[in-house]
């Protein structure tokens, strides 16, 4: 969700209804069981659901470290919503609805990294950095690997920061998802190594692009989308390319700091 010249990019297209983690089948709603609750403000009633309520809770804890991100889920006030009926998807941001949901499946450590990653997603969506349909489906597609690779980067360093103050259940659980093993292993190395949070960033979002069938997938999952709203909104398609700084706007950790983000030449389709 890419804004920077308009109308190149503008804030995020309402019928692009989610961006999903780890699995990239857009999820659909039907007969879906659904468990919601509006933050922060019901996350004290004692009727909220419990598991809810705790996932919010360790979120919203580690957040406090956090400011940008914190700043975004409650001024954003998105619900939080458990369901039944995902899709294979773990989780996903409902721009339109302005709700996160996450799998009922999920172990809890899970659906925290989940909620995690998310949360850059609505974060993403609140500085208006949301891609336009006037781009080219390639640039579009290319434009959604960044936003992936940006909100796996932030999530992973949130879970990181859990894991060095004590709670290291959503760090052992994105580390151990297979689609996202591998980005974890090359933050915790470039950690290990220099201990600098940028450098680590940086080494996470390029790794993001080294596996073809990450690659392919969203690819196939965002050309299917793009390609649906395009035949629906009945417009003439245009073919308008990613400007060259749209990178700047969307790499900033939550202190505000920036972080290189380069994604590989190799991957230009």
């Amino acid at each position: 969700m890419l804004g920077l010249d308009m109308p190149l990019l503008t804030c995020c297209n309402l019928s692009m209804r989610s961006l999903a983690l780890l699995f990239f089948v857009l999820p659909t709603f039907t007969e879906a069981i659904e468990r919601c609750i509006d933050i922060p403000d019901n996350a004290t009633d004692p009727n909220a659901p419990a598991g809810l309520v705790q996932v919010y809770e360790e979120v919203a804890a580690s957040l406090e470290r956090f400011p940008s991100l914190l700043a975004a889920l409650e001024e954003q006030s998105p619900m939080l919503c458990l369901s039944s009926q995902m899709d294979n998807a773990h989780g996903y941001f409902d721009v339109e609805l302005n709700r996160i949901y996450l799998s009922d499946q999920l172990p809890v450590a899970m659906q925290v990294g989940v909620f995690l990653h998310e949360i850059r997603h609505l974060e993403q969506s609140a500085f208006g950095i949301c891609p336009s349909d006037d781009l080219a489906m390639s640039e579009y597609a290319r434009a959604i690997f960044a936003l992936e690779a940006d909100a796996s980067v932030i999530s992973l360093l949130v879970a990181w920061d859990m894991k060095e103050n004590g709670n290291d259940g959503p760090w052992l659980a994105l580390s151990a998802w297979p689609t996202q093993s591998d980005i974890a292993a090359k933050f915790a190395s470039e950690m290990l190594a220099t201990g600098d949070v940028p450098s680590a960033a940086s080494a996470a979002f390029g790794q993001w692009y080294m596996s073809d069938v990450r690659l392919n997938d969203y690819y196939i999952a965002t050309c299917s989308d793009f390609l649906d709203r395009q035949d629906a909104s009945k417009l003439l398609p245009r073919y308008q390319l990613v400007p060259d700084d749209f990178l700047d706007d969307l790499c900033r950790l939550p202190d505000g700091s920036r972080y290189q983000c380069l994604p590989p030449e190799a991957v230009g389709r």
